[in-house]
């Protein structure tokens, strides 16, 4: 091989080391954020269901797609707070303080 054949071919393999990790770590970020608005969809409703009902579980695990949501709710004076996180990763939970209602329910 020349030596020109030699420096395109280290050049093309230095490019390939760099783009692989990072379109590998776009591509994990992506599906993160596809399961966080998927998170966000799931508490949305739950708090919309006991908004009509008045009723919520105080831990539930809702599994969408192969993938675990934990879902915590915590009672703090007029309000609760509704917790989620995914895959059992408190580091990312996710969390919405809701006042309580009473008597708003329809029959």
């Amino acid at each position: 091989m020349t030596l020109e054949t030699v420096s395109a071919f280290s050049i093309w393999m230095m490019i390939a080391a760099f783009l692989i990790p990072a379109y590998h770590q776009l591509e994990l970020k992506a599906d993160m954020m596809g399961k966080e608005e998927e998170a966000y969809r799931i508490l949305d409703e739950k708090i919309s269901r006991y908004m009509l009902t008045g009723r919520y579980q105080a831990a539930e695990t809702v599994f969408y797609q192969g993938t675990a949501y934990f879902i915590e709710w915590e009672e703090k004076g007029d309000e609760y707070k509704v917790c989620i996180s995914i895959e059992d990763r408190k580091d990312r939970q996710h969390c919405f303080g809701i006042l309580k209602t009473k008597g708003l329910y329809p029959s």
